[in-house]
């Protein structure tokens, strides 16, 4: 009768650790995908912006003069866009629907420039995983006061305010400034 008690009590000790080992498990697996939902999070740093469902990492910055000016009149930035999503996107697509371009608080306006030694795909289809570069020509408005650029994740041009430079722009995932060489 002893046999019989002592084997009931470490069954149910049994049964009782297993319980406990297999809540710890549940509770460490939200954890870790909390973790990696962290390290997913949209940001700008270090000229690469990490979107959720693209990466837009610009490679270059060149300040175009034109023949008769001796001062640059135009910067191109040359960038890459790795596509994340199932979605097909051109480059030129990604990068206006995710960054604004600024010079002393002023938006800068995109121009058409040909030159060899820049990319120039801005309608190539993007398939989910590929990465093709290209690049973006703006006209500046000054050659003194530098360039910012902001990423923003979804951004949507319409003005809360016409006479304002205020914008709806999504979310703000940081901004990076560029100088203009001469």
């Amino acid at each position: 009768m002893k046999k019989q008690i002592i084997l009931g009590l470490a069954a149910v000790a049994t049964l009782s650790l297993a319980g406990c080992s297999s809540s710890k498990q549940s509770q460490s697996k939200p954890k870790s995908a909390t973790t990696s939902k962290t390290s997913q999070q949209p940001s700008f740093r270090n000229n690469v912006a990490q979107l959720n469902d693209k990466t837009i990492r610009i490679k270059g910055v060149k300040t175009i003069k034109q023949p008769n000016e001796s001062s640059p009149s135009m910067v191109a930035f040359i960038y890459q866009v790795t596509n994340k999503s199932n979605h097909s996107m051109t480059p030129m697509d990604a990068w206006n629907a995710n960054m604004k371009v600024m010079q002393n608080k002023q938006k800068l306006d995109q121009t058409k420039f040909s030159d060899d030694s820049l990319p120039s795909n801005p309608n190539e289809s993007i398939a989910k995983g590929q990465t093709v570069k290209s690049s973006v020509v703006y006209k500046l408005n000054n050659t003194k006061d530098p360039i910012s650029i902001n990423a923003s994740q979804g951004i949507n041009q319409n003005a809360i305010d016409p006479n304002s430079n205020q914008q709806i722009d999504g979310t703000d995932v940081g901004t990076q400034t560029f100088a203009i060489s001469q």
